[in-house]
């Protein structure tokens, strides 16, 4: 729901907000890309990552990519857990670096 008709938005001039809107998936603590340049959830202590059994078959349709998974700062904010955040999604203000981050398989 918005609050113009489809026609008059699609006139409309793009906000400063709107590209980082889009690249934040639901269940992140905050908007997508107002933490440290570069960083990825997979990199944050709040990135509730369990262990390896949580990659994906590296023969399968995600070839071996690590699974979603929660994020505990969301929790802590709302009191309900979030959906779960890929770990490639750009890391937001709450970031904080983990001691031990999870490698990523990489398709030769």
């Amino acid at each position: 729901m918005t609050l113009f008709s489809n026609s008059m938005q699609a006139h409309l001039t793009p906000g400063p907000f709107d590209r980082m809107a889009k690249d934040t998936f639901p269940g992140q603590a905050h908007f997508a890309g107002t933490g440290p340049e570069l960083k990825t959830c997979r990199e944050c202590a709040h990135w509730d990552h369990a262990g390896a059994h949580d990659y994906r078959s590296k023969r399968g349709m995600f070839s071996g990519l690590i699974q979603p998974a929660r994020c505990r700062q969301f929790k802590e904010l709302t009191g309900t857990h979030g959906d779960k955040v890929p770990d490639d999604a750009a890391a937001c203000k709450h970031f904080s670096q983990a001691t031990v981050v999870p490698n990523r398989f990489v398709r030769r």
